[in-house]
């Protein structure tokens, strides 16, 4: 049988801003997404939302991507590109 998955495609415009980021996460929460895919991270402070796994891809122009994915989702073979315009990786549920 095929698992579904919510997946969401953001552009955060580099919100670093506290209230924010409790912003994305409760409308993450709320929309029950498993997999988000954010454009424009400026830094690490998506860190702090919770109950996901968080892999941050930020380049040398201090800007990039992250994925969010989660937790009872595993997420592997992660390739970034140097530039931090990009990644990408493979999932599967746990078992």
């Amino acid at each position: 049988m095929r698992n579904i998955y919510s997946i969401a495609s953001l552009n955060i415009n580099g919100i670093a801003n506290q209230t924010r980021i409790q912003m994305l996460q409760e409308f993450i929460w709320k929309q029950d997404i498993d997999i988000v895919l954010l454009q424009e991270v400026t830094n690490r402070a998506i860190e702090q939302i919770r109950n996901y796994t968080k892999h941050v891809n930020i380049g040398t122009d201090n800007r990039g991507t992250a994925i969010l994915v989660k937790e009872g989702i595993q997420i592997g073979n992660i390739k970034c590109l140097p530039n931090g315009r990009g990644s990408q990786g493979y999932w599967k549920e746990y078992t």
